[in-house]
């Protein structure tokens, strides 16, 4: 496994991390769901610690040079921008849809069940800024993981 592979996992697994924990603290756990929300906030707790100290010890190990790179991994990583960005895109278009139809229509009917306060607003970009790093990294392992 490369040190690009190993760094990729690790982002994967504390933006998956930071991810839930937003979720589970702002919004909190379904009430249909029987509540495993201790555990889960303990299982990604215990993930996001790991996945920082792997990253400070491949960080320590490659010391003032950088990881080398080859043709491969600017492939790789275009390819996860790629992915990353087009996430990023069309959540920040259906913020700035939302945003446009509420103040629209918040003038004429001002209790529509589609109508998002700011505060909801932030909360979605927010999960979309970690979705969108979730989705550049998980594009990334996957093409690591992919045979050339």
């Amino acid at each position: 496994m490369s040190k690009q592979e190993i760094l990729s996992w690790t982002s994967l697994a504390t933006s998956l991390s930071v991810l839930v924990f937003y979720i589970l603290i702002n919004f909190g756990w379904p009430g249909l769901i029987p509540d495993y929300s201790a555990r889960f906030i303990k299982i990604f707790f215990n993930v996001f610690w790991i996945a920082v100290v792997i990253e400070i010890i491949v960080g320590i190990s490659e010391g003032n040079k950088k990881i080398q790179k080859d043709e491969r991994d600017f492939i790789i990583e275009a390819k996860g921008l790629k992915i990353g960005y087009n996430i990023l895109v069309i959540t920040l278009i259906i913020a700035l849809v939302q945003v446009f139809i509420s103040n629209f229509t918040h003038n004429f009917v001002p209790n529509l069940p589609f109508v998002m306060e700011t505060g909801t607003i932030f909360h979605f970009l927010f999960i979309a800024l970690f979705t969108a790093s979730v989705g550049k990294r998980a594009t990334m392992i996957y093409n690591y993981r992919k045979d050339y």
